[in-house]
């Protein structure tokens, strides 16, 4: 009998070790995916703003050209509203460059064409 009392003492105290290496391991999976996700979020902030530093940075830039547009606007309606010519060849030219300026600005095109000659359609270099 006693040794039954002892062999079920010793499976008491190995299965109370089993348990507590299992919370240990189950820990630090835990803090190992905590630490990850941290990580993570860092990252995807740091992302985000840079995005929208971008973004604010662009927005200033259209709106720096709209309230230039909007002088030019307010200038040119000091003129009679029964003229014959609906907008002047300044006026019209001004919008247009501003247009293109701000679709550059938003799409992200390169305000300058290709460098040099661009290289010829239907050539035999290809395989």
């Amino acid at each position: 009998m006693r040794a039954a009392w002892g062999q079920l003492i010793i499976l008491v105290a190995v299965f109370y070790i089993g348990w507590t290496a299992h919370g240990w391991h189950t820990a630090k999976l835990a803090l190992a995916a905590n630490e990850s996700a941290e990580l993570t979020r860092q990252v995807v902030t740091e992302l985000t703003r840079q995005s929208g530093e971008a973004l604010e940075k662009k927005l200033a830039e259209l709106k720096a050209n709209e309230t230039h547009t909007e002088r030019v606007i307010r200038t040119e309606v000091v003129k009679p509203v029964f003229s014959h010519v609906c907008a002047t060849d300044d006026y019209v030219r001004l919008f247009n460059e501003n247009a293109d300026r701000a679709e550059r600005t938003l799409s992200g095109k390169s305000v300058d064409p290709v460098p040099d000659k661009p290289a010829a359609s239907g050539g035999n270099n290809r395989r």
